[in-house]
């Protein structure tokens, strides 16, 4: 008699449970699964086609200076008119807000350009992730699924970014790479993120080793996969195009906005420029004196000077076997055009900036200033931009050489670090890429 009552006992209590478990997953669960059906297709990538075949998204960031909005960074034909944010809310059904569409201005002539889609948050909807559609009614199920970045302000782990956009056309240069991120090192950066679109294996490996090191974000860049690119700025240069350089613009906000709470200062310039400090040994002790020069700036703008490859000012030949240019050779300069225009590039307040361009801003709060000379310079080691010029009617200029047995010692450590064997192929690799 007493088993039966003990049997009826945990049947009851199963058949309890059960139903409970049921209702509490139906009523408190249903709603957040219904709500995240779609994570699985939450994109990933650095570039997301929409279905209309005129808009690539970048990223959703949330941006809370002024307005709090969702601004979704974008390329788009300079024709679309209309796109709408889908809010994914919990525990509601989508919410559709169309997005005020801001191009930027400086497209250079071709049908695509960077553009900024502010979506205005709706209310009483709590959401961590958004898509966007070229309509406020259309079927959003199949639409990927985007997290928003920068709901969480973090802390500042670096003091310096530098953001690098592109590589491209199989980029092989890998001493000046290495030196470039090793100069970088020495001036002040704690972190390099860089937009790859393609390079030479060697110079893949180079990258991987600093990702390894944690110093590297390496972001896939698969623009021409989408768009006909360019390697030139405008489009009467290249007219079968559809974008140009690459879409290095989009890149570059993209770099800002990834790095506005990871980073208290970043430095937008490319693989091939370094900004050298005249009077200051490092960017810490520049941007210390600049600050107090010139409190109300947010935008600081470095002078180009082009110190051509062609013309060597220094015999220190330490990396015969690697292959590219040695910067150190570099100690000539072209004097600059006062009527020309200068292609500076600057280090920001990315908490100041809303759109970029790449040789000024194109939005932002506070202050631009042109930087003299005698504070900080551009070094950009490259082909000559002036070659009627004699060696006699350059500038000689040996600032970068205060780094040289520093700069020696850190990139005889990395290439030992990726070639321990001075026989590998890799160096091999290094000898024979530029032959």
């Amino acid at each position: 008699m007493l088993s039966c009552v003990r049997y009826i006992f945990f049947l009851c209590f199963a058949i309890v449970s059960s139903f409970l478990t049921s209702f509490y997953f139906h009523e408190f669960k249903g709603k957040e699964t219904e709500s995240r059906r779609d994570i699985s297709y939450i994109a990933e990538g650095s570039l997301t086609p929409l279905g209309d075949n005129r808009t690539l998204i970048l990223s959703p960031y949330y941006d809370s200076r002024g307005t709090k909005v969702i601004r979704v960074l974008a390329i788009i034909h300079h024709e679309v008119g209309e796109l709408y944010c889908r809010f994914h809310c919990e525990h509601k059904e989508h919410v559709p807000v169309r997005a005020a569409i801001e191009l930027h201005s400086d497209r250079f002539g071709f049908p695509y350009g960077t553009a900024d889609l502010l979506c205005t948050e709706p209310a009483d909807c709590d959401y961590n992730y958004v898509s966007v559609h070229w309509s406020s009614s259309g079927d959003v199920e199949q639409s990927p699924v985007f997290e928003i970045r920068n709901r969480a302000p973090e802390s500042f782990s670096a003091n310096f970014t530098v953001c690098i956009s592109t590589l491209y056309g199989n980029y092989k240069n890998v001493l000046q790479l290495i030196q470039s991120i090793e100069m970088y090192k020495l001036l002040g950066a704690h972190r390099v993120t860089i937009y790859r679109n393609s390079c030479h294996e060697t110079v893949d490996k180079v990258l991987q080793y600093y990702v390894k090191e944690g110093f590297m974000e390496v972001i896939s860049w698969p623009i021409d996969r989408y768009l006909r690119t360019s390697d030139k700025w405008h489009y009467s240069l290249d007219p079968n195009s559809e974008i140009g350089y690459y879409a290095q613009t989009a890149t570059l906000n993209d770099c800002i906005y990834r790095n506005m709470y990871r980073s208290k200062f970043v430095l937008l310039n490319d693989i091939d420029e370094i900004i050298l400090p005249v009077k200051h040994r490092d960017w810490k002790s520049l941007m210390n004196s600049l600050q107090e020069q010139y409190p109300q700036t947010s935008i600081f703008l470095v002078e180009n000077h082009v110190f051509p490859t062609s013309i060597k000012g220094s015999e220190l030949n330490m990396w015969s076997n690697i292959s590219g240019v040695n910067i150190l050779h570099n100690t000539y300069r072209e004097p600059n055009d006062p009527n020309a225009f200068n292609n500076r590039k600057m280090i920001v307040d990315p908490r100041k900036v809303f759109q970029s361009s790449v040789h000024s801003a194109l939005k932002a709060d506070g202050q631009s200033t042109n930087l003299p000379p005698d504070a900080a310079i551009l070094f950009h080691c490259k082909k000559a931009t002036r070659p009627e010029l004699t060696q006699e009617a350059l500038i000689e200029d040996q600032t970068i050489l205060r780094y040289n047995v520093s700069l020696a010692r850190s990139v005889d450590h990395v290439a030992r670090n990726i070639c321990p064997d001075p026989a590998s192929l890799c160096r091999d690799q290094f000898r024979l890429l530029l032959g």
